[in-house]
């Protein structure tokens, strides 16, 4: 296989959406080739985002569910917190710290980007991830057992990494380095098959609850009100740090 063509596989789109997102190396470059995470490939892997969210709440859902059968709500909510950091290289989490250093702590464009690529925790950073982890954890203990509470951890990982793909491709980027460049020769078309594949899977996982159109329309009010909540924190915070 030449070179080209493993460039251009679908699937190897797919394979670095899942060791962008995750820790699992699912590809095993040949020893005459070298991929490397600069390749212009890396854009090829944003319609696969929402895949790889679903992969993964499938894969919550089955901790839970084998958990359920030992443990209480709230060591299955903290076993589901440990496996989601250790899965995905706590990506998300170490995002959410810096950025809650970088907006929090300074005011100047050029003193935030200088946070976001130091490596220490500052107070602001400390104090956001625990916030946030206690906040995940109030979530899931929240969600009793049945249909809403498997929904709700499907549903939550996919509109997460689609909006990852839509950050990519809406706003422009603040530097040219940095852990979103390698996605730099995006188009229009990605987010496009990215929010299709999104919708599939919203579709698909309230089929996996029960009566079709209930579930439907409890898939898509529940993402609904996700989408809303996380767009006022999001516009709130950016009112407040701009």
């Amino acid at each position: 296989m030449t070179p080209g063509k493993r460039n251009g596989s679908p699937l190897l789109g797919l394979a670095l959406a899942v060791e962008f997102l995750t820790v699992l190396p699912v590809r095993r470059a040949r020893a005459d080739e070298t991929v490397t995470a600069e390749s212009p490939d890396m854009a090829g892997a944003l319609p696969w985002f929402p895949l790889v969210g679903a992969l993964l709440g499938l894969a919550f859902v089955g901790l839970d569910w084998a958990l359920s059968f030992v443990f209480p709500l709230g060591i299955r909510a903290v076993a589901l917190l440990v496996f989601d950091a250790l899965v995905t290289g706590m990506l998300h989490l170490d995002g959410f710290v810096d950025c809650c250093d970088a907006l929090l702590g300074a005011r100047t464009v050029e003193r935030r980007l200088e946070i976001l690529r130091d490596s220490r925790v500052g107070a602001y950073g400390a104090l956001g991830g625990a916030l946030l982890l206690i906040a995940n954890f109030a979530a899931l203990t929240a969600l009793m057992s049945g249909p809403v509470r498997v929904l709700a951890l499907l549903i939550a990982p996919i509109l997460g990494r689609w909006g990852m793909v839509y950050a990519v491709t809406r706003y422009p980027y603040a530097r040219v380095s940095g852990a979103g460049a390698p996605f730099r020769s995006h188009s229009g078309l990605h987010l496009i098959l990215a929010s299709i594949l999104m919708l599939v899977l919203l579709a698909a996982s309230a089929f996996v609850i029960g009566s079709p159109i209930q579930a439907i329309t409890a898939a898509f009010v529940l993402t609904g009100l996700l989408l809303v909540a996380a767009l006022l924190v999001l516009l709130g915070w950016l009112a407040w740090a701009s």
